[in-house]
């Protein structure tokens, strides 16, 4: 488990790893922990309510911010410093959750048709993130934003914020600091090394919990931290994570790192689970094993569903968390494998889509949650343990354009095997796609990932146009060689050339043709 960090001075980034461990606590210690949990929940959900009205009325959040009923949210929570540890968590959440959707809000500023000044006015409320911010806001040169264009931006943002949901904070783990929780090697114990002891939400009083630890956090190198979360999962266990500063550990992991290749591309494909542009083939069986999960969760979901029973049950949580374990072992092998063999400076990565027509709706729900969650969190520690840049790029119709040539055509593709219908080369499909990837990034601006899967089809289209001219051979019937005139997604496109009389094709006997002369070749 990763956990949030904040910046060091001087631009070093603190790097925390999470290992949560098994308690050994007797049933009255267990209680009070899950009090504190409970209370600890409840006010972050009043914190968030009041970071949130802050946002609307003031245009900031702000941790430091205190309440006019502070007294009464320290009662909930059960002492003020625990109060300022749930703000501080609460907004930290909330800030992630913001720099996302400035994100958005860029990325429909550029795609709109405004004039140029007020798209730049946009960006600098944007960056600022005044989109709520009652005050004049200033540009560099010290003039200030017109009123109507922060009206407009406070229009976009409530746009933005209600195409997603907002976080939720009434589960999230209690994260303590020294002045609530205490982690010490055992005094005189000698059945449980480690221990955490935690005030209550009973004043004055404290609990002493034994922790387990388990063989991958005594190999963890690093130093311990004094602040601990209390974690509790959907099926009610609940756990002590500890905290490790592994900044130094990887800083010389990094150094130590030499790459071998510039860069390699991956491509989630389930069968196998990943592609490499290196012609790898990794994770061959991954959708078999998938489909025997499939059908042992469905058929007890089926089960319970005929009986009129919650889906939700032990045995259902036991296979799920199974299903979860093998996603974990399977994707950090296979990543571990491509680090160890090819040993890249850079991986070029599509966005995430764990989806196949085999599985079920619920499969593929489960497998998208946990997949996409499990791969980002490995790719992040390869980028923080070795310095391994992550590159994300459009994959919309990867799996039908030829990496050689650029040619798109959804023939291109029979099940496996990719066979181009302009230049003939044969190879696996798997192998295909992620040569595609790294060309995109060189390819199209910024990779592609602002673009839409239909804006995407129109680039890739205008630039094989562009890069290629369309060649035609007049034959007896009118014929032509270029697949271009017959392929679906160049009808428009070839359609448009008749616009003006430039010249864009080539005959293969070397007479240039004008676009009113390409129209009409087939």
């Amino acid at each position: 488990m990763r956990a949030a960090v904040p910046p060091y001075s001087a631009g070093v980034t603190t790097v925390l790893r999470c290992d949560p461990l098994a308690h050994a606590a007797n049933a009255g210690k267990t209680r009070a922990l899950r009090a504190v949990l409970r209370a600890y929940r409840a006010g972050a959900v009043l914190v968030s309510r009041e970071q949130w009205r802050l946002l609307f009325e003031t245009g900031r959040i702000n941790k430091f911010y205190r309440s006019p009923e502070e007294h009464a949210l320290a009662a909930v929570v059960g002492a003020a410093n625990r109060l300022q540890m749930v703000r501080g968590q609460v907004v930290g959440v909330l800030a992630g959750f913001l720099e996302t959707r400035a994100d958005d809000f860029a990325r429909v500023v550029q795609r709109s048709s405004l004039p140029p000044e007020v798209r730049h006015q946009l960006h600098t409320v944007n960056r600022r993130q005044a989109w709520f911010s009652r005050g004049p806001v200033p540009m560099k040169d010290g003039t200030p934003v017109p009123a109507e264009v922060q009206r407009l931006a406070r229009t976009i943002m409530r746009h933005v914020l209600a195409q997603h949901r907002r976080p939720t904070v009434s589960r999230i783990n209690a994260v303590l600091d020294a002045r609530a929780a205490t982690l010490a090697p055992a005094a005189s114990a000698t059945h449980h090394p480690l221990w955490v002891t935690v005030s209550t939400m009973v004043p004055q009083q404290r609990v002493a919990i034994p922790l387990v630890p388990h063989a991958h956090f005594a190999d963890r190198a690093g130093t311990r931290k004094a602040t601990v979360q209390l974690n509790e999962d959907r099926d009610g266990r609940l756990t002590v994570g500890v905290i490790t500063d592994v900044t130094a550990v990887f800083a010389e992991s990094r150094a130590a790192y030499q790459p071998r290749r510039e860069e390699v591309a991956l491509d989630w494909g389930l069968r196998p689970l990943f592609g490499s542009d290196q012609g790898d083939l990794l994770g061959r069986g991954f959708l078999d094993r998938l489909r025997y999960y499939d059908r042992r969760i469905t058929r007890l979901a089926q089960y319970r569903q005929r009986h009129k029973l919650r889906v939700r049950s032990p045995r259902y949580d036991r296979e799920v968390q199974r299903l979860r374990g093998f996603l974990r072992e399977t994707i950090n092998r296979v990543l571990n494998r491509v680090v160890a063999r090819d040993a890249p400076g850079r991986l070029i990565v599509e966005r995430l889509h764990f989806r196949r027509p085999e599985l079920s709706r619920r499969m593929n729900r489960l497998v998208t949650n946990a997949g996409r969650a499990l791969v980002q969190a490995k790719l992040q520690d390869l980028e923080d343990r070795y310095g391994i840049e992550v590159v994300e790029v459009q994959a919309a119709y990867s799996s039908q354009e030829c990496c050689d040539c650029h040619f798109v055509d959804p023939k291109n593709r029979r099940g496996a095997t990719f066979r181009c219908g302009r230049c003939g080369v044969i190879r696996h499909a798997d192998v295909n796609s992620p040569r595609t990837l790294r060309s995109r990034r060189s390819r199209l601006a910024g990779g592609g990932v602002g673009l839409t899967k239909a804006a995407t089809l129109r680039a890739l289209v205008a630039l094989d146009l562009r890069e290629r001219p369309v060649r035609t051979k007049q034959g007896r019937w009118g014929t032509s060689r270029d697949p271009r005139w017959h392929a679906p997604y160049y009808a428009e496109a070839l359609r448009a050339l008749g616009a003006d009389g430039q010249v864009v094709a080539v005959t293969s006997s070397g007479r240039r043709i004008r676009r009113s002369a390409c129209v009409s070749a087939p």
